[in-house]
C-alpha cells in the first residue's frame, strides 16, 4: 500500500507527519519510537496534537483522514 499525505496537511509539523505515516502503517508507539528515536511519551503527545489538529478521537480515524482526505 503506497501512503500519501494529505494535500492540506491541517497545519501538521513535519513529525508529525512522519508520524501519523508510521501510525496509519499500523506501527505501535513503541516502533515509531525506536523508528523516529524519540520517546514513548513524545510519540504520545505528536498524537495528541495529531488528533487535535485533525479533529479526530483515534488512530483510526487520524488514519482515515490521513488516506483519504478530511471528508473521509
Amino acid at each position: 500500500m503506497i501512503l500519501k499525505p494529505l494535500d492540506d496537511h491541517s497545519g501538521l509539523s513535519k513529525k508529525e507527519i512522519e508520524v501519523l505515516i508510521s501510525l496509519s502503517r499500523g506501527s505501535l508507539y513503541k516502533e515509531i519510537a525506536a523508528e523516529q528515536n524519540i520517546t514513548i511519551n513524545t510519540v504520545k503527545k505528536h498524537c495528541k496534537n495529531i488528533y487535535r489538529k485533525l479533529e479526530v478521537r483515534n488512530r483510526t480515524e487520524a488514519s482515515n483522514v490521513f488516506l483519504r482526505g478530511k471528508s473521509a
